[in-house]
């Protein structure tokens, strides 16, 4: 794929390689890491809007960054007040740039109104965006393609997003109903490229050199974003901006998690590295074992004494 920079207003990313918001896995610790290798753009996972409004902390924290100048922040939500107060709020004042999701499929925020329910509601979504532009921020939006398999609702939303105010629009390439699997809809994303004048960016199904390219090929899409791909390969990036890594596999997987420790707490951090152990292991050789081992590991000093000796 071609490597080129994605301008807006007043900003220009250094490059069309950007990390996509990934509850529960693009968290301070991984993006901490994460942010250099290299990314254009690294995004928070998605935060409630109304939760910042009432000082949720919880919320809060899921902001903390160690560089604002590639990172954004991803807020969700659907009433329109809320969302602009939300990026008028002091929590989301050291960023730049403010994603909306309108994508998310999960039934907790679907069941809300938010998330990929804004896709059935177009109106809404329109006075989502538009409330968002005034408070000053680049606005961005990450949508998915529909909510039903055969649903194609990208390229209409993707134009009105432009006619809101947004400065650039993600296309996740599959339906609510598909959710992470399944072949990208190529077309989906060519069309929502070919309605608009805006960056378009190309989410699903990117785990390889060769799938980014195909990505491009197909889409005409400006740049990508990595989700799943980026915790299975963390150093996928690099080979996308065709450049060495400054760390090692070992030397990323290890630094992330001593950085969760630093975050959370070593016993929290101990719990929570399990979910990333099926993306960092998958296909190593002696995998199961290791799992095992890392899953009933009870301290931080035995989860880096397997790392050791298996990465």
């Amino acid at each position: 794929m071609e490597i080129k920079n994605i301008s807006f207003s007043n900003k220009q990313t250094d490059n069309n390689v950007f990390l996509a918001p990934l509850a529960g896995y693009t968290d301070y610790a991984f993006r901490s890491v994460a942010v250099g290798l290299g990314y254009g753009l690294c995004f928070t996972e998605l935060v409630s809007a109304k939760g910042l409004f009432f000082g949720g902390d919880r919320s809060a924290n899921l902001l903390q960054s160690d560089n604002y100048s590639v990172t954004a922040a991803q807020i969700f939500g659907s009433d329109p007040y809320y969302m602009r107060s939300a990026c008028e709020s002091e929590y989301l004042r050291p960023f730049d740039i403010i994603d909306i999701n309108m994508g998310c499929p999960v039934p907790k925020v679907f069941s809300n109104g938010e998330g990929s329910a804004l896709l059935q509601d177009i109106l809404r979504a329109e006075k989502v965006i538009s409330e968002c532009v005034k408070s000053g921020k680049i606005i961005t939006v990450k949508i998915r393609k529909g909510l039903n398999k055969g649903d194609d609702v990208a390229a209409d939303f993707t134009k009105m997003a432009e006619q809101a105010g947004a400065l650039m629009v993600t296309v996740h390439a599959r339906s609510r109903e598909d959710y992470y699997s399944g072949e990208p809809d190529y077309d989906s994303i060519s069309r929502a490229k070919n309605a608009v004048k805006i960056p378009v960016i190309a989410n699903g199904g990117i785990f390889t050199v060769a799938d980014a390219d195909k990505m491009i090929n197909e889409t005409g899409a400006d740049g990508v974003m990595l989700a799943r791909g980026a915790l299975v390969n963390p150093l996928l990036v690099c080979e996308l901006l065709g450049k060495k890594a400054n760390l090692s596999l070992k030397e990323f997987i290890t630094r992330h998690f001593d950085k969760m420790v630093v975050s959370v707490g070593e016993n929290r951090a101990v719990v929570e590295f399990r979910k990333f152990v099926p993306y960092y292991f998958k296909g190593k050789e002696n995998f199961k074992n290791v799992k095992m081992s890392l899953y009933t590991a009870e301290s931080a000093d035995e989860i880096k004494g397997i790392l050791a000796e298996n990465l």
